[in-house]
């Protein structure tokens, strides 16, 4: 109970530097009342370009490139909150394990990140900007292998409104964010979203193209015929006849073939990275 009024007396701080540069040290000042609580990411999204970090607590410059550098530049269209943003998720606090999809702990995306950061809990809260952008506050747990008690999390909840709205203030009461050119026709965020929703269309049926996008995002076979309304059966086969096609054997593999075809791309291209890739 004392940390958690030692946090609401912090965001009286918050609410006074609304709009100024200390709003973002003031807010991570506010949530470091917590020992549970550990590298505080504001993380911003846009249809136009890759995410940003505009702030972190994160001290050291190794410890920087494993939490931020390495998620920035790697493949985080697999991200669960960045795809339940691109969604129109709604405002507010999610748990990882709340939003990802079942088999998400399987995926390459998981065990190259998350498993190298050693993060096995985390709390965002998501708000949504003007002009199609997001941002996300990105709370880990301190302890590699812990997650938050249920009385953090109940307060993290119970604040929720509170953080996005001041988030939200925030953003609209600085002058210095520029919207980025809407017909930008080099967009690299939005040839990445659209290589990830083309790959394998021209070389499977459009069922065995829908099972694909939801393997490649972490969904095991039950939720991906929970998903599709088709029976379990139906989506191992057609699992079995996109390795087949594709000349693979594992999700590690078909996570692998669609970064190495992206790769081959031109940045022109606007169909299958994989047709290209293939021939």
């Amino acid at each position: 109970m004392h940390n958690q009024q030692q946090c609401l007396n912090q965001l009286g701080n918050v609410v006074a530097s609304l709009g100024s540069d200390t709003f973002y040290p003031a807010l991570c000042q506010a949530f470091s009342c917590f020992e549970e609580v550990s590298d505080l990411l504001f993380l911003y999204f846009s249809d136009q370009q890759r995410p940003q970090c505009i702030y972190s607590n994160v001290d050291s410059e190794e410890h920087y490139a494993l939490q931020v550098s390495s998620y920035i530049n790697g493949p985080y269209i697999f991200d669960p909150y960045y795809q339940a943003s691109l969604q129109g998720i709604a405002n507010g606090a999610y748990r990882l394990k709340d939003i990802a999809p079942d088999n998400f702990k399987k995926t390459e995306f998981f065990r190259h990140y998350y498993k190298a950061t050693h993060v096995t809990d985390e709390l965002s809260y998501v708000v949504a900007l003007p002009h199609h952008q997001h941002l996300h506050f990105s709370i880990s747990h301190a302890r590699p292998g812990k997650s938050f008690s249920v009385k953090t999390l109940r307060f993290l909840n119970s604040i929720s409104h509170l953080i996005t709205e001041l988030l939200s203030k925030h953003w609209l009461l600085q002058d210095s964010h520029h919207y980025p050119d809407q017909n930008n026709k080099s967009n690299l965020n939005q040839a990445l979203q659209q290589a990830l929703k083309n790959f394998g269309s021209t070389l499977l049926t459009p069922r065995e193209h829908d099972v694909l996008q939801l393997v490649l995002h972490g969904h095991s076979n039950k939720a991906a015929a929970e998903r599709m309304n088709i029976s379990l059966a139906t989506v191992k086969l057609h699992r079995k006849r996109i390795y087949q096609k594709l000349d693979i054997s594992s999700q590690a593999e078909l996570f692998y073939l669609f970064i190495d075809a992206l790769s081959s791309a031109k940045a022109s291209d606007s169909g299958d990275p994989l047709q290209a890739y293939m021939t």
